[in-house]
């Protein structure tokens, strides 16, 4: 049967092929090539525009089964000049109106009227992609006209430049004696990105190996230099069809696709583009190999390892794809995971805490970079960093590399070519993007089978001299062993090293203030006027209701099913099972409640409990060998506590610690023993260095998540008020979790074993003592496969791996237990307001409200959420991000437990957007809000409720929620038939009251009277 099912693919895929004969003419265009992936069932169609030359890549995916999601892209070579950022602003103004639909923003008001279940704009190093997916056919091609309009025929008035990218403008708009600043929404933007130390330490690398190579996304030193006329400028000559590439992926005729290409483009001749090759500096010319340059303290360790440093070769061009290949598994032995050469010799060893973000293989434009960089160093460790990292290199060619580990590399690629995710083809679309803006052949990246082919071979015929011809090529200087043959040896590098200064955000607000001062001194009064005057014009802009029935749109009584799609289970006792089309793959994951098993002092540990069973190893197993395994058996294993809340219990607050993996069906149950030995067998006691180990990693990572999820952070810290389940996640992962790691760093770096004995390492034992104790009715597992009998053979090893516990609990006599329950709300302050003190140019907020909803089927439960959408697209965008330039801003509500929150991310004026939030009842009638505004509404939610699914989430509703088919069904309908009056129902019912709510701004701002204060680095 198999050998018939694989027949039967070839043929089925061969008359795909055969629908694009090369050289036919479609549309303006010719068909260039055509490459069948017989492994992905995908036809790929090269082709190019006769009159202009575009390239436009397609591929058609209409015999993939269960893959209906449709990508469109344009893009273009967009190399910045400059780090004024042109790019990036250029790829936000282009959205901002154009000739077919001259309204304000059309991008955003598309995000309502659309069904796309991915819409963006992305600017790269050196090129920029407007991408889009959908399922509905005329959406894609509604989207597609916009799309194309924008970018080939944008308005780019003086207005959006100067509210997309930077203006000098009153800080009150209203009031001309206010100070000027500068606001924009790409300014704010990179001020937030610059507040994050990763992207800053990673930045300046950049600029320093790559000095060609400037700041596409723009540094805000130097936005402020950019003008409208570069803008115009720089769109008139990348903007154009012969520096153009387009893509499409999905079962839409490629031929109407054409079409709409071939009628913007027959306007426009050909063009010679005479961009040139950017390349990185040479490293063997270079006077100095080590720079230096301050970077952001970091308060999670003490002041003699605020060091960060790298050492960088390049390897070679990016257009050799099996070059790239080879470098790319040779990263992989080098670095990944704890059974890594350079994980022992520098991680294990204490050199560093952890490897810098630059660390491992990169394809970076013209030039492939190789790095090894470690953060949480001494000065006397980056002195030696190039001596260390030359030893490992020499050790690792001296030694026989592990079978297995290629073995294991080789089966992560497989699993990952059968694991066919939801957006496969996007997946693709960003493969072959870098590469291809700079002409390298997409067949080439897209022929994986083939490089992967010629890998195996060379191998088996080169064993592991084959990586070692690599190391010596690149990495060790005039040292080749005789088996590497002739080959050109370097070993130049550039080491990059960044020190943690306590000074250097004052001192980046220093520069901005003198900024803005030198700007200022050149106006003259008349100058603030007209400045001011601009301001007031914009504001009127901003404000002004316009027609937008210019735009296409949907119809959620045409376009939206009234019928949700349906995925059937099977209920085995306590084992939820999912039969689908897997392709071969089984997906498996088991939750043990632990409600009323947990003492109120321990909930703070489970986050470190999880991640530690995948990191510290057994008695008898190192967890390098165990990952080993994992690789070599499994796509992965993952262990976690969540919560959730019931609804068949009227919410009530689930914990679970949870176990999930997947795999090929021929090794499911390697998933269930690798369960059993992480749960059962998991060493604290014996594992105290790599628990350390663990905890500075931890600890070295919480600055950058908080820079960039900052509202998720106040959003999670406001809502701990209100809701039980969001007051646990606050104690297990917010600001109170980082707090605590923090204190946990502290007593590793002070090395007294008493403490780490009694406040960490106990703790840790007592919660897998609980686990382990639990009764067998607090297990459930489910099983997403692809056959009856499959999960059958699965199942008999739940049932062999659930019978090691107990039929009834054996846990005696534990006092301080708290149900999840009767978990204390948030109570930090009698304040309405806490501000969580972060050292960060830009700020992040929330304001949180409940509405007591308990019932997911609640008719009002519906109409909140359906209003949260109409609130976000109708005014918080306009008041928040146009206005006032933060770059985020909306209003969510969870249908779970009723959290009502506002945020705002990367916000020049928290106070203002929090003072918005306070003041929508008075300030928004709900007289405003039309038959149309529901109508957008409906498909932003629908958007997500129907967006296409991968198959390890089918169903998981039911297992985590507790909601079926039916209740999904009854819900669908409900949203379908909510009315305006229903919206303005519960406006009045729950959002007029001020009563009740709390506000949260993540940065560094002054205190008012009565703000509670939180100060995380320095606590």
């Amino acid at each position: 049967m198999l050998n018939f099912k694989r027949l039967y693919s070839q043929r089925t895929l061969s008359q795909l092929v055969q629908k694009y004969p090369v050289g036919s003419k479609i549309n303006g265009y010719t068909i260039q090539r055509v490459l069948p992936l017989p492994e992905f069932k995908l036809a790929c169609v090269d082709l190019s525009h006769e009159q202009t030359g575009s390239k436009h890549l397609h591929i058609d995916s209409s015999i993939r089964q269960d893959d209906d999601n449709n990508v469109f892209s344009v893009s273009f070579r967009t190399q910045p000049p400059n780090n004024t950022g042109v790019p990036h602003i250029l790829e936000h103004t282009t959205l901002c109106g154009s000739v077919k639909y001259p309204i304000h923003d059309p991008f955003f008001k598309m995000l309502n009227r659309s069904m796309a279940n991915f819409m963006n704009a992305m600017t790269g190093p050196d090129y920029t992609f407007y991408p889009f997916a959908t399922t509905n056919k005329k959406d894609y091609y509604n989207l597609m006209k916009i799309y194309l309009d924008a970018t080939f025929n944008p308005l780019l008035t003086s207005d959006d430049f100067i509210q997309e990218g930077w203006r000098i403008e009153n800080e009150d708009v209203n009031d001309i004696k206010s100070p000027l600043i500068f606001k924009g929404v790409v300014y704010n933007e990179m001020k937030g990105q610059v507040s994050n130390s990763d992207y800053y330490f990673y930045n300046k690398f950049q600029s320093t190996v790559y000095p060609s190579l400037n700041n596409s996304g723009g540094d805000p030193k130097c936005i402020t230099d950019l003008t409208h006329d570069d803008l115009m400028s720089f769109h008139d000559k990348n903007y154009h069809p012969s520096n153009c590439k387009t893509f499409s992926y999905g079962t839409f005729p490629l031929i109407n696709t054409l079409q709409t290409l071939n009628n913007e483009f027959i306007k426009y001749g050909r063009r010679h583009n005479s961009l040139k090759k950017l390349l990185p500096i040479d490293f063997n010319k270079l006077d100095k190999k080590h720079v230096k340059v301050a970077g952001y303290y970091d308060p999670m360790f003490p002041k003699e390892k605020q060091f960060k440093s790298s050492l960088t070769w390049n390897c070679g061009s990016t257009r050799d794809i099996y070059n790239s290949l080879l470098l790319k598994i040779l990263s992989s032995l080098l670095l990944d995971g704890q059974a890594s050469i350079f994980y022992k010799h520098f991680i294990e060893s204490g050199v560093g805490t952890d490897f810098t973000i630059n660390t491992g293989f990169e394809s970076q434009t013209e030039a492939n970079l190789f790095s090894v960089g470690l953060q949480g160093m001494t000065s006397e460790y980056v002195d030696k960093l190039p001596e260390l990292i030359n030893n490992v290199f020499k050790e690792f060619v001296t030694a026989p590399i592990n079978s297995k580990k290629i073995d294991a590399i080789l089966h992560q690629i497989e699993l990952s070519k059968k694991d066919h995710k939801s957006n496969f083809g996007m997946q693709l679309l960003y493969s072959i993007q870098p590469g291809w803006s700079i002409e390298i052949d997409p067949f080439k990246i897209l022929n994986f089978d083939e490089t992967l082919d010629r890998f195996k071979n060379d191998y088996k015929a080169y064993g592991d001299d084959l990586f070692y011809r690599l190391v010596h090529k690149y990495f060790l200087n005039n040292e080749c062993l005789e088996t590497c043959g002739n080959v050109n040896s370097s070993g130049d590098y550039l080491q990059f090293t960044m020190i943690g200064d306590e000074n250097l955000s004052q001192a980046l607000e220093t520069e901005e203030r003198e900024r803005l001062a030198k700007k200022i001194n050149l106006l003259s009064e008349n100058d603030k006027k007209i400045i001011f005057e601009r301001g007031l014009e914009l504001k009127k802009k901003q404000e002004r209701i316009e027609d937008i029935s210019v735009l296409p749109g949907l119809d959620v009584a045409e376009d939206i099913s009234l019928k949700s799609k349906l995925y059937p289970i099977i209920m085995d006792q306590n084992i939820m099972v999912r039969i689908t089309d897997s392709n071969g793959l089984s997906y498996l994951k088991g939750k043990f409640l632990i409600n009323d098993i947990i003492p109120k002092e321990l909930y703070k540990f489970l986050p470190l409990f999880a991640d530690s069973l995948t990191q510290l190893g057994t008695k008898s197993q190192n967890y390098s060998e165990i990952e080993d395994e994992i690789k070599l058996f499994t796509g992965g294993i993952s262990t976690q506590v969540n919560g959730y809340n019931n609804v068949i219990l009227n919410n009530k607050v689930d914990l679970n610690f949870e176990v999930a993996g997947w795999s090929l069906n021929s090794k499911a149950d390697k998933i269930i023993e690798l369960w059993r030995k992480l749960i059962t067998e998991t060493d604290f006691s014996g594992k105290r260095e790599q628990l350390k180990i663990l905890i500075k990693m931890l600890a070295s990572s919480s600055l950058s998540s908080v820079s960039e999820g900052g509202h998720l952070f106040a959003m999670r810290h406001a809502n701990a008020h209100f809701s039980r389940l969001k007051s646990i996640k606050e104690t297990m992962n917010g600001v109170e979790q980082l707090s605590f790691v923090m204190q946990l760093s502290k007593i590793v770096e002070s090395g007294d074993e008493v403490k780490f004995e009694e406040q960490i390492l106990k703790p840790l034992l007592k919660i897998q003592e609980l686990i382990l104790n639990l009764p067998q009715q607090n297990l459930k597992f489910s099983i997403i496969t692809d056959s009856i009998e499959q999960s059958k053979s699965i199942k008999k090893h739940i049932r062999d791996f659930q019978n090691l516990w107990s039929t009834k609990s054996t846990t005696k006599g534990e006092t301080n237990l708290l149900r999840t329950n009767e978990f204390p709300l948030l109570k930090s302050t009698q304040s309405n307001r806490t501000i969580l003190k972060f050292p960060f140019q830009t700020f992040y907020t929330a304001r949180s409200q409940s509405s007591n909803i308990m019932d997911y089927l609640n008719k009002d439960n519906s109409s909140l959420l359906l209003l949260s959408q109409i609130l976000s697209f109708k005014f918080l965008h306009h008041e928040v991000r146009e206005r006032f330039g933060a770059y985020g801003v909306g209003m969510t509500y969870d249908s779970f437990d009723g959290s009502i929150v506002y945020y705002s991310y990367r916000d020049p004026q928290p106070k203002n957007s929090l003072n918005i939030f306070n003041e929508m009842n008075n300030n928004v009638k709900i007289n405003e809000i039309t038959q149309q505004d529901i109508n957008d509404g409906k498909l932003r939610i629908f958007q997500n409720i129907d967006s296409p699914m991968n198959k390890q989430n089918e169903a998981m509703w039911n297992f985590n929620y507790m909601i079926t088919d039916e209740m999904r069904q009854e819900r669908r309908i409900q949203l379908l038939n909510l009315t305006v009056d229903d919206v303005a129902n519960v406006w009045e019912k729950y959002l007029s009251s001020k009563d009740q709510y709390q506000e949260v701004i993540v940065g560094d701002i002054p205190a008012e009277t009565g703000d509670y204060v939180i100060d995380i680095m320095n606590s």
